[in-house]
């Protein structure tokens, strides 16, 4: 019987299908087996002896009896035991879980309204500061309850729209309100006035508005007529039409009885005495003494471009050449850019503001940045409100404002600063006028990566620092007036767009063209805009060597490599790894 037992799975085992659906066979009960023993034993615990359950898996203190265990297990529970702080008698095992009489460690900070509104009003910088919003003030009126027919708008009666934007909704389009501010300019015509940026749905909007300004300290608003809806464009550039959400800056007097006040909020409203849903901080800021230069920086969107080390290089660069501070808004970008624009903040030399797209435009990062892609007028559109409103929240600080992308600079060709090269400036813009610009542009030069191929890294600067090592630049510069970046007057202004100011106080814009002998608007790109059909030829393949930016070399190698060490781009040793090639002097040996 076992001879032919034997036989029978040697003729089995000889038969490959027959092997296969054997091994496949034994497989599966074996499976089988396994499943249904770890499933019991994870709901169950068992008598060794008899395989029957005891019941429902032990609580901390229930015991287990001790004919359960055989001697090997017993051991082995009490390893377990003592492993995870188990007591284990010989009798009864009892499982005791540890604990502690300390408290555990949780956040128990709290916050107050009042501490969430001023923490919101950090980034959301169109809402005003408690107690106003939240008509709590005990010292002063009950902004919400006031004899006037208009209610002081709290923070629970505003309409945001993504995030930053507060609506309102008109019977001819939608309007979304983006910041406020004080205009008390010398050369203003409309006299202390409300400045209010914006977008609509609208071409030349065709509704009549008011503003309900307040004051702190009083009770009753002030109504003004909102005199103007100044388009931030231009018609023949394209997307004139309706629906498309366009760029506005709306105007509103202060009336004569309050001459002298600064507002506090405003809110913008069809009827004087609709009840409203927006309501403004109005932005003011007058220092004693103006500092020099402020460089403002559109809505950056580096989804997935890591230009933390190239933006190291042109922050400290700029810093060198005189700007008293950056100001960036901030659409998406790489966490590594992120990390640097976090470090720049707290040392105080830029400001980072978050942005997102107003109305039904798309927000989520992704989508946003594809969008921004393929429909670059609405791009350029949408970029006019950071570029304005870093104009008017900085009307009075700053001497010079200049409209910058972190590819470009304006390099003095003499002197070694913006403060020397703009004396001299301004004195050749007086030889024709004697009076102050509105702006001073300077023409644009391509430094194109390329332009590098053919020549070999410049010993003595790191290869990482892209404007220091990128000196070939093309022989042309682009025609005058054409792609300009411009040092703007913040006393003569009202709008801006990237390259020249759109509409100035008393009549025309005046921009002096600044002389290349002076300066030039250095541009690092990887090829010229779209609009250049011949690149290549006018460009590309002219090109000459321009070390201009030398000047600054062992400065900006200092200053970057610091950062980028401080930050962890580049590897920081501590002087531990130089102790063996130093002497007793602490001279190299």
């Amino acid at each position: 019987m076992g001879s032919s037992g034997a036989g029978w799975f040697r003729r089995l085992g000889g038969r490959p299908c027959r092997r296969t659906l054997f091994v496949s066979l034994w497989l599966c009960m074996a499976y089988g087996v396994f499943y249904y023993v770890s499933k019991d034993s994870a709901n169950n615990l068992y008598d060794l002896n008899s395989s029957k359950p005891l019941g429902r898996p032990l609580s901390a203190d229930a015991p287990l009896p001790a004919s359960s265990l055989n001697g090997n297990m017993l051991g082995l529970g009490q390893n377990l035991a003592a492993n995870f702080g188990l007591t284990v008698a010989s009798s009864t095992t009892t499982f005791r879980y540890p604990w502690s009489d300390e408290e555990p460690l949780v956040d128990k900070e709290t916050r107050s309204i009042e501490d969430l509104i001023l923490e919101a009003a950090a980034t959301i910088r169109n809402i005003p500061p408690p107690p106003f919003i939240l008509a709590k003030d005990k010292d002063g009126p009950k902004f919400f309850r006031n004899s006037s027919c208009a209610r002081f708008p709290t923070i629970y009666d505003l309409e945001f729209s993504n995030t930053y934007w507060q609506t309102l909704r008109t019977s001819n389009g939608t309007l979304h309100l983006y910041g406020a501010y004080f205009d008390i300019r010398a050369k203003n015509r409309l006299g202390p006035s409300l400045r209010i940026l914006g977008m609509m749905d609208r071409i030349e909007p065709n509704v009549t508005s008011y503003c309900q300004i307040w004051f702190k300290g009083e009770k009753e608003p002030v109504f003004s007529k909102v005199l103007e809806y100044k388009y931030i464009w231009f018609s023949k550039w394209g997307n004139y039409k309706q629906g498309v959400f366009q760029p506005y800056l709306l105007a509103c007097q202060v009336p004569r009885s309050h001459h002298g006040k600064v507002p506090a909020s405003v809110s913008v409203v069809e009827k004087p005495c609709h009840a409203a849903n927006n309501n403004l901080r109005v932005l003011f800021d007058k220092p004693v003494k103006k500092k020099n230069f402020a460089v403002c920086v559109k809505g950056m969107d580096f989804l997935h471009e890591d230009l933390s080390v190239r933006l190291v290089e042109w922050i400290e660069l700029l810093g060198i050449l005189g700007a008293d501070k950056i100001f960036f808004y901030e659409l998406a970008v790489h966490p590594n850019i992120t990390k640097v624009l976090r470090y720049y903040q707290q040392t105080g030399q830029i400001d980072v503001t978050p942005l997102t797209l107003p109305g039904g435009q798309p927000n989520d990062p992704r989508i946003r940045h594809i969008y921004l892609g393929k429909k670059v007028n609405h791009k350029r559109q949408n970029e006019v409100i950071p570029y304005n409103d870093c104009l008017y929240r900085n009307l009075y600080q700053y001497e010079y404002i200049a409209l910058l992308d972190i590819d470009e600079v304006i390099m003095p060709m003499k002197g070694d600063n913006w403060k020397d090269l703009m004396i001299e400036v301004d004195r050749k813009a007086r030889l024709s006028k004697n009076a102050s610009r509105a702006s001073y542009n300077f023409r644009n030069i391509y430094f194109l990566d390329d332009m590098m191929h053919g020549h070999h890294w410049f010993p003595g600067i790191p290869k990482y620092l892209h404007m220091l090592q990128h000196v070939y630049r093309s022989r042309n510069y682009t025609k005058p007036g054409q792609y300009v970046k411009c040092f703007h007057n913040p006393e003569r202004v009202i709008t801006l767009h990237n390259h020249f100011p759109l509409a100035c106080l008393n009549g025309s814009c005046t921009s002096y063209p600044v002389g290349t002998e002076l300066a030039q608007l250095q541009h690092y790109r990887a090829d010229c805009v779209r609009a250049l059909k011949n690149c290549d030829k006018d460009y590309r393949q002219n090109s000459v060597l321009d070390t201009t930016i030398w000047k600054y070399k062992d400065a900006v190698i200092e200053r970057a490599n610091k950062v980028l060490r401080m930050l962890g781009f580049i590897p920081s040793y501590s002087f531990s790894h130089f102790a063996p090639f130093m002497s007793a002097d602490h001279g190299v040996t």
